[in-house]
């Protein structure tokens, strides 16, 4: 591994764990309304951005998306589809329902390979089959055993599936998107909070601590986005690829042993059925990866 990977591996790790240690702000938020939670995300990870983009030069990248029609009805669909995700997730840490949570990101991968399948052509390979497979047994236990299906794990998964799908087909980078999705996201958190505030929200009366967390929200978001936009010019998507699992197991570790969820036996066998099929997934991808890289010396 050169030094350049090594540099690398820091940014990613770094950028893994703090995903993975999210649900803890949003917890010190328990006592907010979920929504408002939402609609603070965005407009705190606004103007975060704004200064970011700033720093980096990267305006003529916002221009330049905003003057490409395809961009722009791309943009929208990543922008609902980021709203669906945080706000599930956000609901889903609000209820106790982490646990849910992880599966969700745990299936993400799974998810993906059959939306490539469907939407980019992709094949699909006996290995990955399999995996999909125990994917879905797994999720199948867990309906006939609980008597409902996993909905927030099954939309977190699928929201940020169609997510990266979309983002395949622009080519804007992950600083100009972000900042335009949740741009557009604006009006909708404003909306939130003057409904709030109408209803009887305690917004004007806020203590400063209150506001400081609220606006933690900016770099809580894009932080972990630009130690991985680091990262990622360096290290070997496979490599990634294995490392994106810190996030979930951190919060599957956090529900567990930190905020007491109980992991039902069901759900112990559907997160079982899914690490086999991921691990299956995982090592299929290095495989293939390292086969591609053969005739390269590194």
């Amino acid at each position: 591994m050169n030094t350049s990977v090594n540099k690398g591996i820091v940014p990613a790790l770094s950028a893994y764990i703090l995903w993975g240690i999210t649900p803890i702000y949003f917890k010190w938020m328990a006592d907010e309304n979920p929504l408002d939670i939402v609609a603070n995300r965005v407009i705190w990870s606004v103007a975060l951005l704004a200064i970011v983009i700033t720093f980096m030069g990267k305006w003529g990248n916002v221009k330049s998306a905003l003057a490409s029609s395809k961009t722009v009805k791309t943009l929208l669909a990543t922008t609902f589809l980021i709203g669906v995700n945080w706000s599930v997730f956000i609901y889903a840490i609000a209820t106790d329902r982490m646990i849910d949570a992880s599966l969700g990101y745990y299936i993400n991968p799974l998810i993906s390979v059959i939306l490539a399948y469907f939407f980019l052509s992709e094949r699909l390979n006996r290995v990955q089959l399999i995996a999909l497979g125990l994917a879905v047994i797994g999720v199948g236990i867990q309906v006939v055993a609980l008597g409902y299906l996993p909905w927030i794990s099954i939309l977190l998964a699928l929201s940020f599936g169609f997510y990266g799908l979309c983002h395949k087909k622009t080519p804007t980078d992950s600083f100009t998107s972000l900042f335009v999705e949740t741009s557009l996201l604006m009006p909708i958190a404003f909306i939130i909070m003057g409904y709030l505030y109408n209803a009887g929200g305690n917004i004007a009366e806020r203590e400063l601590t209150t506001w400081m967390l609220f606006m933690l929200a900016g770099p809580v978001t894009t932080l972990p986005l630009l130690l991985f936009s680091l990262a990622s010019k360096t290290v070997k998507l496979s490599t990634l690829g294995f490392m994106q699992y810190i996030g979930p197991t951190m919060i599957l570790g956090l529900a567990i042993f930190v905020y007491g969820e109980e992991l039902e036996p069901a759900k112990a066998l559907t997160f079982t059925f899914i690490w086999v099929g991921l691990l299956l997934y995982g090592f299929d991808s290095v495989r293939r990866d390292s086969k591609r890289h053969k005739p390269a010396n590194h």
